[in-house]
């Protein structure tokens, strides 16, 4: 029986460009089969027109997928007139492009075909092809140019969906919840992938369909994700079903783009994002309104100023400041906004309480000049960390006054330094390309190096390719899901974010955000106008806000509210609402700009520029938050991360809210003034600008403590020794600036999970060079800490309680440009399991001194190969029953040969391993803790073969009793440097039988903490000596934490009880610098 079907084809879609052949007829091959003999769809023809087809059976199945239309089985026999491309029939001008692109074989066929019966399950096997992403975007004012050679390399990545959207979606939603379990629980790095990341088989799913079509495959990206793919541009128009045009570019440079969104086989396309890369042309903008006036010329630099303390705002130089007054004049908080003087007015100058340094992310789509940046920290007295991280081979345009390359990086960088002297600033460049710029977020964020990142780079999101959003928005994920703190600016155009003053731009009269500043996983950071005070202050009309036509947020989420002139453009549900930029806001207006420096003459002389925009707004809020990441209120508990719950439930007095003025840019030609400042947030400047010390104080407070662990003693048990292949594999020494990477879950007598810390006894042997060592857990940033320091040929052991990363592992990295082993034994883990001990701080009291009889009954020193059984239970706050562990600081001195100590509870087997290391005449400190025997005592082994006195400090002990205090871990963070005054007013070290008393008062953890587990060093000590650590407020002990001789740095593990929010140290001769690092507390 033979049928006849008529089907309607549907209008030519948007998304597959503009129908510029009017004689195109569409047919589209399903199957693999090349014509004739393939599986076809007939879809897509302009107005409303109708082919017959015949058939002798119903059509096999209507196609599953998003066009709908019935598939038919064509048989060899087809007779057709016309060309077909990869199924497409075509007039002359298409067919042209097929031959110039070397597309597959011509074949006809006729849209009139007799149909023969076929089964379903010959007709079942392959979905249809589907188109990835929206139609190319051209940039404003380009014009067609040559196209690309079919030769012409490319570098592409495909971006793949992650393995559970909803979950990661969840996930970074809890994360930032309060009242999830999963509140601020980050992701480690590395992690991210191997919970998100695309499922292996989604991976070579479409690694292989790839490669079939003929394109070059590299390894799997490090989120996960993204699949690098090399190929030329040839290959590509074939392999995704599209042409490439080429265009002139405003500015005289040319590019190419793909003229429609890549096609990918139907059984791989819900499994890619997107594919970025096929166009060259130009991304983002930087968000600066260009210099002010001209730039004034520095022809002398006899105004710098030396360094400042740590924690204090840098002054402008003398000379730069009388620079700026020259004809025509400029004057600081009128013209521009120093430093310095922007610092006070936000309530951000002098950080009180600085700690260790955090590391700054700058995003940046161009080179830049380091003279810049040292002309300005030379005039500032600042000696900031500036470094690169050159992405794909960074941009090559070299950094010119004279083109402006370089601007943006030195604005961005020169505020972070003037504002956070202290952070550290790593500067991420590459070329300004739609897949560079995208590699650079995605490098910032798996490195995940920096927690907060500054990005003054934007396009308006109608003319950001939708590929481009689509694989960025799943990164900015991941940096909220690390616990990244990315902060943008928000655009320079007012609410007509698409407008461009200098060519006729699309949409540039509309109501349009930026990107990436709507992201909801990014702080956007709008502009005001500020002269004078912060009391004098007002919208500027470029300030980038409004309402996002993309993004969505939940309606109960961070922005459960709506600023005035709010309309649902974006389609929210029931439940949502648009996202709303900006979040917050800082100096824009080119009027009231910064000064930067940036630029030479050509005989090497620096110019300084006013220079204004959001760019130059977003680093203030990236300084801010850097501040808060180093203040000694965020030490405790950790960086601030994904801030957007947190900052917008502060208070109204942690912002200077903007009140008066719009972002109506007028000459886009909007003149609606749509989004009027007002009281509490609005869509001009979001929240406000800063209250500095109110945001830190209060972000810092919102950071929930470490999960509470209570410890569990071991008999010390070898987990390390890289002398001979224990814990790692092979028997070479770590390299310089190597680290160790060692599995501590699992091993050694402790538990695969649960474990939130472990106590290691580190030795190092055989050090080629001097050297410290710091120990961190894996996952997470190497910090600035040391837990041990040693010098050439020495033997050095140091106790170390380290927390340990998500994946049971804790770093151990040799700061040394020569090679040394490490041998590890573990004393015992903390865990959040039930059955452990909590702690009971206590002296420190002295239990033992062989010098004095004290614990024991003579004053004979220690025969080698000799023990001490030493009484703990009922001694030295020690109470007689009920103790399950001691920590003693035990010091060996006077030893007549080399030698060794080895502790352990009494009643046991002696182990094999050390506690403490010396040689002939030493005197050495190391904590130890250990279990108590049953008898109440522990035994103290001089594994040496001369005497030795031994001493026994004790600082606590560990109970089975609920009385106790519990474990949190905390850091590594460096909370004492005397030698840089960090927790100090000064440089000067530590005079001997002077005190020096360290505020632990940040307001909320440490203030309350029962005890704090440090790191001390002693460094340049000017004669021999020790150093107790006690607690505020009672009397100084008859106790030492670490002993010295002249010029030796040496470190100890020191756990000190808290008492007036302080702890006291003491050098008693000479003078000495003192650090100390914070790796935990007990609350």
């Amino acid at each position: 029986m033979s049928r006849s079907y008529k089907v309607r084809l549907r209008p030519w879609p948007p998304d597959l460009g503009p129908d510029r052949d009017s004689s195109l007829a569409v047919v589209h091959r399903v199957g693999a089969v090349t014509p004739p003999g393939g599986h076809y769809m007939v879809r897509y023809r302009p107005g409303l027109l109708y082919a017959t087809l015949h058939a002798s059976a119903v059509p096999a199945r209507a196609c599953p997928h998003r066009r709908t239309l019935p598939r038919f089985h064509l048989p060899a026999r087809t007779r057709a007139t016309g060309d077909v491309e990869e199924g497409v029939c075509m007039g002359r001008t298409a067919r042209e492009r097929a031959y110039r692109w070397g597309a597959a074989t011509i074949a006809a066929l006729a849209v009139t075909a007799v149909v023969t019966p076929v089964s379903y399950a010959a007709t079942s096997a392959e979905p249809a092809p589907q188109r990835v992403g929206g139609t190319p975007k051209i940039p404003a004012g380009a014009v067609r140019a040559a196209d690309p050679a079919a030769g012409q390399a490319l570098d592409l990545s495909v971006v793949l969906e992650p393995r559970d959207p909803a979950a990661l979606n969840r996930f970074v939603a809890e994360v930032a919840d309060p009242a999830s379990p999963n509140y601020r629980k980050y992701l480690r790095t590395g992690e991210f992938a191997d919970r998100f990341g695309a499922a292996p088989q989604t991976v070579e799913r479409v690694r292989a369909e790839l490669a079939a079509k003929g394109l070059e495959v590299g390894d799997l990206e490090s989120d996960g994700l993204t699949l690098p793919v090399h190929a030329t541009v040839g290959k590509a128009a074939k392999a995704f079903a599209t042409d490439f045009d080429g265009y002139k570019l405003k500015d005289g440079r040319t590019g190419f783009t793909n003229t429609r969104a890549p096609q990918l086989d139907g059984r791989v396309a819900d499994d890619v994002r997107g594919v970025v890369g096929l166009s060259n042309l130009a991304a983002y903008q930087p968000r600066n309104t260009g210099t002010k006036g001209a730039a004034k010329v520095q022809r002398s630099t006899g105004g710098a100023l030396t360094p400042r303390l740590t924690g204090t705002t840098g002054t402008m130089c003398t000379d730069v400041k009388n620079l700026y007054a020259s004809p025509p004049a400029a004057y600081d908080k009128q013209d521009y906004w120093s430093a310095r003087s922007l610092a006070s007015a936000y309530n951000m100058a002098d950080q009180p309480n600085v700690q260790t340094s955090t590391t700054v992310a700058v995003y940046s789509l161009e080179n830049y000049d380091l003279r810049d940046i040292n002309s300005y920290q030379a005039c500032h007295g600042t000696k900031a960390s500036v470094s690169s991280v050159r992405v794909n081979g960074g941009p090559s345009e070299p950094a010119s006054v004279d083109t402006g390359v370089g601007m943006e990086t030195a604005l961005d960088v020169e505020t972070i330094i003037g504002l956070a002297p202290q952070a550290k600033v790593l500067v991420y460049q590459a070329e300004n390309t739609w897949d560079d710029a995208t590699a650079v977020l995605r490098r910032i964020v798996t490195d995940n190096r920096a927690k907060v990142v500054s990005i003054s780079w934007g396009l308006c999101e109608l003319n950001t390719p939708s590929e481009v959003i689509s694989a960025e928005t799943v990164l900015y994920q991941q940096a909220a899901a690390q616990g990244q703190t990315v902060v943008a600016a928000s655009g320079d155009s007012g609410s007509t974010g698409c407008y461009n003053p200098y060519y006729a731009a699309p949409h540039a009269n509309e109501l349009v955000t930026d990107w990436p500043a709507s992201s909801p996983y990014v702080l956007g950071v709008g502009g005001t106008s500020m002269q004078s005070a912060v009391s004098n202050q007002t919208t500027w009309t470029g300030s980038g806000g409004g309402v996002s036509q993309l993004a969505k947020v939940d309606a109960a989420g961070f922005q459960n509210r709506t600023g005035a002139g709010y309309g649902n453009v974006c389609a929210a549900g029931a439940g949502e609402n648009c996202r709303q930029v900006p979040d917050v806001s800082a100096v824009g207006d080119p009027a009231t700009g910064y000064p930067v420096a940036f630029g030479h003459t050509p005989d090497g002389a620096q110019y300084w520029n006013i220079i204004g925009g959001t760019s130059g707004a977003a680093p203030v809020w990236a300084a801010l938050i850097a501040q808060a990441d180093q203040d000694l209120a965020c030490q405790a508990n950790g960086a601030v991360g994904y801030a957007h719950n947190a900052l917008y439930r502060l208070p109204a007095t942690a912002f200077r809210d903007v009140t008066s003025g719009n972002n109506n840019l007028t000459e886009s030609g909007n003149y609606s003034g749509q989004y009027q400042a007002g009281a509490d947030y609005d869509l001009a400047t979001g929240l406000g600008t800063p209250n500095g010390r109110e945001i830190v104080k209060g972000l810092c407070a919102a950071v929930p403590r470490s999960a509470e662990s209570t410890f569990n003693a071991l008999t010390p048990a070898r987990v390390l020794d890289t002398r001979y292949g224990i814990g790692r594999s092979g028997t070479s020494p770590v390299a310089a600036n190597g680290t160790v990477k060692l599995k501590v879950t699992g091993v050694g007598g402790v538990p695969a999970t649960g474990v939130t810390a472990v106590v290691i006894n580190v030795t190092a042997a055989a050090p080629t060079a001097t050297g410290h060592l710091i120990a961190y857990p894996s996952g997470t940033p190497r910090p600035e800490s040391s837990n041990m320091n040693w010098l050439k040929g020495e033997v050095i052991p140091n106790l170390v309680t380290v927390p340990v990363g998500k994946d049971g592992s804790v770093n151990l990295f040799n700061a040394s440009n020569g090679t040394v082993h490490f041998v590890g034994d573990v004393a015992g883990y903390y865990s959040t399991e039930a059955g452990g001990s909590t702690y009971l701080a206590k002296g420190p009291n002295r239990i033992l001194d062989t010098r004095s009889a004290n614990g024991v009954t003579t004053r004979t020193p220690v025969a080698g190969k000799g023990t001490v059984t030493l009484q703990v239970a009922g001694r030295g706050g020690v109470p007689a029953t009920g103790a399950t562990a001691v920590v003693l600081n035990v010091t060996a001195t006077a030893p007549t040969s080399s030698g060794f100590l080895i502790a352990y509870p009494s009643g046991a087997a002696r182990p094999t391993a050390s506690n403490i290391n010396w040689l002939a005449g030493q005197t050495r400190p190391n904590m130890v803790v250990l279990p108590i025997g049953t008898d109440g005592k522990v035994k103290l082994y001089n594994a040496g073969t001369g005497t030795v006195h031994f001493i026994a400090d004790v600082a606590g002990y560990f109970t089975s009793a609920t009385d106790g205090s519990s474990f949190h871990t905390a850091g590594p963070s460096r909370l004492l440097d005397t030698r840089y005054a960090l927790g100090t007013s000064g440089t000067k070290p530590l005079a001997g039988g002077s005190t020096l008393a360290l505020s632990l008062n940040d307001g909320h953890t440490l203030a309350n903490a029962k005890a704090v587990v440090l790191n001390v060093t002693v460094t340049a000590p000017t004669s021999g000596g020790f150093l107790t650590v006690w607690p505020d407020g009672t009397t100084l002990p008859n106790a030492s934490s670490l002993n010295w001789v002249k010029g030796q740095t040496v470190a100890n593990l020191v756990t000190v009880p808290v008492v007036n929010g302080k702890i006291d140290f003491r050098p008693n001769a000479g003078s000495v610098h003192v650090i100390a690092d914070l790796f935990g507390y007990y609350m």
